[in-house]
């Protein structure tokens, strides 16, 4: 699962598609950690942190398969 979304500084969320490739002032809408615009032209564009990422909807349990 990609990030699709960060938050700005006064909490609004920003699509990828919205933003510049690279450095971001945006931050994960889970950890708040700082995020980076990945738009290749190989994957999906998506968000990554700048560090080691927070994974919470991989790791979240979901009751009835979903």
């Amino acid at each position: 699962m990609w990030l699709k979304y960060g938050v700005n500084k006064e909490g609004i969320l920003i699509c990828i598609e919205d933003i510049n490739r690279g450095k971001t002032s945006l931050k994960c809408p889970y950890c708040h950690s700082d995020l980076t615009a990945k738009k290749g032209k190989v994957k999906e564009h998506h968000f990554a942190h700048y560090g080691e990422t927070c994974r919470p909807i991989a790791n979240r349990e979901f009751p009835n398969g979903t």
